[in-house]
Order: structure tokens, then C-alpha cells, then sequence
């Protein structure tokens, strides 16, 4: 059944999110001073999850590049130094906002799309059952990549110096090679991981040579992936989608058993879209539209607990805690029982409404009911429903007439003009589907597993979907990645932050904010303080070490599900600009990153992690 096509692109999206949190806009403090007094940064900041990124993200800022300049050359050097998620065969997203308030922002879709020939059967065995492997490491799993044609064009609207130059620093990390760190380290020495990448011959050769796992300290040089980003730096997107990249990428498909053709190459193009806009607490979020789900979850989760009594319970948390006379950690004396259940309802709620409505707009037989899942009458059904215990089985929207971790790495950009980008890009898991093309040095993303191939059948993370997320010919797969931007009511930037993840990126921003803007929590704090996940199916809640037992206990109470595992969830990569226009970047100690800074000296993520009191 076709139904009518909605795209993120009308600008009433916002709306309904902005009307329902009108009156918490409206008692906002606004200091008419405040753009006076920090109209710009007092510095150009990169966050990322790898140092050297890092580094050439900032060297780019010095030599007076703008934010756009800086995120492509730190997302180009990701696809060198961290190649289990940097990429040139992946895809992703980017948010851009410009200093100038009467520029609009803007949202780059370069998701990969699927290719033309692929079906549905093609992930069938002989036995006519699902078969995983075929969308998680087999040829087939291949999406279109979107990550050069989306950089190139990232660069090619907004950038500010030429494509080559910023470029050239992952060709001469590619070319001049690097030292393994202990992280790629731990992840080569890892038996899945060796298992994935020794399927086939130029990755076993790179990473394992003579059958040795590189170690701590060994130089990576990469020498084909060098020529291939120099050739695409020359070149342009032709470089990669045309000639002798896209001649090797054909033939490793193709030697796969794959059906990724040079026409789905040849066709491919990112995608400019306009981003969903809405309101908390007098701050303007701005983040990605479908197809991605990420901004809408986003919204949706911050809009049904804008109308819970945060800061009541703030309250009533620390006077039970002095009453039974707990020595509560202070980052903690905040949360209690009662708020915790509350996000993790709207958590469900959100997810439950993922599963079945969201998809690629741009699919004729897809309608992403956008104003609907953000409207006040459905948020505020959604806050009602939330009583004082959980309620697994939430359904989603009923709609008539309505057709029923991931490895990815994320990077944050302020420059001294106030420009901003949050970019996303995935190989979908850890390495993609494990095939390195051949004489082009670069992995292939296995992207084909986020759509809902076959109904009730779980991804690679638990997540299921329906007919919105179906796979069709040049249909961008469903998406959990949620770069945003967050500017106070005068349209100064505020936040830039993103993370990896898979679906634990949405819970893991929603966290941060949350924990910064409601708990008065530092951001370094804030993103170093133990997560938690609740994606509705399944309906247990994860929780990742460090919580309160006595909370988790009260959950328990609640009729919540809680799973204590020793795993951990997402690497948030944040900027906040603090009054002063002085930004405070935190690179995630979950990760090995770093937060750079025009003037400083780089600080790595170890330096955040959680410190006794």
C-alpha cells in the first residue's frame, strides 16, 4: 500500500515540538548581552575519537579553515587512523550552523543507499530461513557508499580552502603510516575480529602480516588507501565513483558474489535536507530528520520529560537521600528513582514509534509521519500513558491508512566564527562487512543490516522495524545516528555533540544533555557518568556499571527489567561554549580520543574519565 510522501523538509516540522514547549520558552532568561559578549568562541575546538584526527582537525582551524574545512580533514584522517569505523565506504550525516543567524541550518543525508538489483531473497539460505551473515559479512551486505560524494559536497557548499589541502593530511597519515594504538591493538588481537578480517586476502595481509595481529607501536602504513584519497582529493567524487576505485570496488563485489553495480555507483548523490528543529528549556535543538531516527527520538524523548517535574524530583531525591542519611555521590544526589523511570518510559515510547514508522522519506512507498510524532497531542498521550510502573508492551502510533553498536565514529567542529558542524559516519559494525578492496585500501560498510529485511527479525542490535524500513531499490536504510547542534534563544551555539553507537547514540546524547541541562552536572561529568539503554524491543533496560544499586532496586520495583552488564554503551564526542564564549570539549573516556584546541595543547579522553570522589 503507497501512502503519501512526507519529508522532513517543510519547515512546520519544528513547530509542533516549539509550540509544545512554548511556555518554558517563554519564562527563558534572555540576556540581550549576551551576543555582545560572546558573539564568536574564543577558540576553534575538534572533538573526535582518535588523537591524531584530532590533531589534524585543529592543524586545519590554524591555518584559518572553517568548521566545514576542519570536519572533512578530521573525518578523512578517521578513515585512516581508525579504519574499524573511519571510512570511505560508509555513509553518514552532517548538521551545519553558521555563525550568521539569517543563514539557515542545514542537515547533509549521505547514507548509503541500496543497490539496485538487491532483494530481500538474496538474505535467504537454502533452506529459504534469514540468514544473518549475508547482511552482517558477505558482499551483498554493501550499501552504496556516501561518505566521499557527502564530503566532498560538505566541503565543496560551505569550506573554505581548497579540497587537496585538506585533504592531504590522510594522505600523509595513509602514506607515512602511524602507530598502532593499544585500541586497534586490543581490537586486531580480538578472535571475531581476526576471524572477520581474514575472510579475505588484502585485509588479512594489512592487519595480520606473516599471520601476526599487528601490536601497540607497529607502523600501519597504508599505501593504496593513500592513493585512493589522493586520487579522490585530484578528482572529486569522480575519483572514487568512476575509473580505477571504482573499478576495484566492482571486483571485490563481484568476487564476493555481490550485486552493487557501476551504475549504482555512477548515480549515487548525497542529499541536503532540512533539519528538525525544536525546543527545550529556552534551547533551540537542532538536529537530523529522517532517515535517520536519531533527531526524532531525540525530540520526542526531551518533549514528553519537559513535561514531567524534573526539578521537583531534584529536590525530593536529595531529601531522601539526607533522611535515610546516604552519602550520595554529588554527580549523583539528583537522579532517584522515580526520574530514571521516566526516561526510560519515554525511551520506550519513542523507540516503539521508531520501530514502525520511520524510514527513508524519499521512498515512494514510505510516509515518516513527522508532524504527528511531534505533535503536542501525541506527545502529550505519550506522557500520560507513563504511570509509576513500567509498561513493556507500549504500542505505537496507530495511524489509518499508515503501512505498517556498532562501529561508527563521530566528530565535533567550532570555529573561531561560530560555525559549527556535528558529523556521523559508519561502517555500520565494527570493520563493515570485513572486505577491503583490493589495491584501493578502504573497507565496505555493511549497511544493508539496518533495514527490516524480513518482518520480526532483529538487527545486528535488537532493533526490528516494518514496512518503512523495508529494502528497495536505492532506498536509504533507517538510521540511529543523531548529530545536533543546540543554540541558546539569541542563535548562539551552545552544544555541538554526537556520538557511535549504534541505537545507544540516541540514549547516550539524550543522557548527556539531559544530565547537563536539567542535573547542572559538568559536561565532563555528564558524559563520563554510567548510561543506560532501553530501545523497546527487547524491553529489558541495560544499565552499564556504576549506578546506584539502591535505584537500581527501586526500578526493580517499578516492574522495570534491569540488566547490569559490564559492557559499555556509545562515545559521546561534545562541545559546550560556556558563558565567555570559551568552549569546554569532552572526548569520551569510553574511547581513546581527544578534544583539541586552537592555542592548547591536545587533551586525551583518559583525562575525563570518572574520578572517585
Amino acid at each position: 500500500m503507497t501512502t503519501r510522501v512526507r519529508c522532513s523538509r517543510r519547515p512546520r516540522i519544528g513547530v509542533a515540538l516549539a509550540t509544545l514547549v512554548v511556555l518554558t520558552a517563554a519564562c527563558a532568561s534572555f540576556d540581550p548581552d549576551a551576543r555582545a559578549r560572546f558573539a564568536t568562541p574564543r577558540r576553534g575546538m575538534v572533538v573526535c575519537e582518535h588523537p591524531l584526527a584530532t590533531e589534524v582537525g585543529v592543524a586545519i582551524l590554524e591555518q584559518g579553515g572553517n568548521a566545514a574545512d576542519a570536519a572533512v580533514a578530521t573525518a578523512l584522517a578517521l578513515a585512516v587512523v581508525l579504519p574499524r569505523a573511519g571510512n570511505l565506504g560508509g555513509g553518514g550525516f552532517a548538521v551545519w550552523v553558521a555563525h550568521d543567524a539569517s543563514e539557515a541550518p542545514r542537515v547533509l543525508d549521505f547514507r548509503e543507499t541500496a543497490p539496485s538489483a538487491l532483494t530481500s531473497e538474496h538474505f535467504l539460505d537454502a533452506n529459504g530461513q534469514p540468514d544473518p551473515e549475508r547482511s552482517l559479512a558477505h558482499a551483498l551486505a554493501c550499501g552504496v557508499p556516501g561518505s566521499p560524494a557527502g564530503l566532498f559536497e560538505l566541503h565543496s557548499e560551505l569550506g573554505s580552502m581548497r579540497f587537496e589541502d585538506v585533504a592531504q593530511p590522510a594522505v600523509d597519515l595513509a602514506r607515512n603510516g602511524f602507530p598502532i594504538d593499544a585500541e586497534l591493538a586490543r581490537s586486531l588481537a580480538h578472535d571475531g575480529v581476526r576471524a572477520h578480517l581474514t575472510r579475505e586476502g588484502a585485509a588479512d595481509q594489512l592487519f595480520y602480516p606473516g599471520g601476526v595481529a599487528l601490536a601497540e607501536g607497529d607502523l600501519l602504513v597504508q599505501e593504496a588507501l593513500a592513493r585512493t584519497i589522493e586520487r579522490f582529493a585530484r578528482r572529486g567524487p569522480s575519483g572514487f565513483y568512476q575509473g580505477e576505485v571504482a573499478n576495484a570496488l566492482l571486483a571485490a563485489v563481484r568476487a564476493g558474489d555481490g550485486v552493487l553495480s557501476a551504475g549504482d555507483l555512477r548515480d549515487y548523490e548525497p542529499v541536503w535536507r532540512e533539519p528538525l528543529r525544536g525546543w527545550f528549556r529556552g534551547l533551540e535543538i537542532i538536529t537530523v530528520p529522517p532517515p535517520s531516527s536519531g533527531g526524532l527520538v531525540l525530540l520526542q524523548v526531551l518533549s514528553m520529560l519537559d513535561g514531567f517535574p524534573l526539578d521537583q524530583e531534584i529536590v525530593a531525591a536529595a531529601e531522601d537521600a539526607r533522611r535515610m542519611g546516604r552519602d550520595l555521590d554529588p554527580r549523583e544526589a539528583g537522579l532517584s528513582g522515580r526520574a530514571v523511570h521516566w526516561w526510560i518510559e519515554a525511551m520506550r515510547r519513542a523507540f516503539a514509534d521508531r520501530a514502525v514508522h520511520m524510514g527513508d522519506p524519499d521512498s515512494p512507498n514510505v510516509d515518516v509521519p513527522v508532524d504527528e510524532l511531534l505533535s503536542p497531542e501525541w506527545v502529550s498521550e505519550r506522557r500520560v500513558s507513563i504511570s509509576e510502573f513500567a509498561v513493556p508492551d507500549v504500542a505505537p502510533l496507530d495511524l489509518p491508512a499508515f503501512r505498517e553498536d556498532g562501529e561508527t565514529t563521530h566528530l565535533s567542529v567550532l570555529d573561531t566564527h561560530g560555525n559549527a558542524v556535528s558529523l556521523t559516519t559508519t561502517l555500520n559494525t565494527s570493520f563493515g562487512n570485513g572486505l577491503l578492496v583490493p589495491g584501493a585500501g578502504f573497507f565496505l560498510n555493511n549497511e544493508i543490516d539496518d533495514f527490516a529485511l524480513f518482518p520480526g527479525v532483529p538487527n545486528a542490535y535488537g532493533l526490528v522495524g516494518g514496512d518503512a524500513n523495508a529494502l528497495e531499490p536505492r532506498k536509504r536504510p533507517l538510521s540511529s545516528m543523531t548529530p545536533t547542534i543546540v543554540r541558546e534563544g539569541d542563535q548562539v551555539v551552545r552544544w555541538v555533540l554526537g556520538s557511535p553507537g549504534g541505537p545507544r547514540i540516541i540514549t547516550a546524547v539524550i543522557q548527556v544533555f539531559l544530565r547537563c541541562e536539567v542535573y547542572g552536572q559538568s559536561l565532563a561529568d555528564a558524559v563520563a557518568a554510567p548510561r543506560l539503554h532501553q530501545q523497546w524491543n527487547p524491553p529489558a533496560t541495560r544499565f552499564e556499571a556504576g549506578w546506584d544499586p539502591l535505584l537500581l532496586d527501586r526500578l526493580r520495583g517499578r516492574r522495570h527489567e534491569v540488566v547490569e552488564t559490564e559492557g559499555t554503551f556509545a562515545s559521546v564526542q561534545a562541545i559546550r561554549v560556556d558563558v565567555g564564549g570559551e568552549p569546554v570539549g569532552v572526548s569520551d573516556p569510553r574511547a581513546s580520543g581527544a578534544v583539541g584546541a586552537e592555542g592548547r595543547d591536545l587533551v586525551p579522553a583518559a583525562a575525563f574519565a570518572r574520578k572517585p570522589r
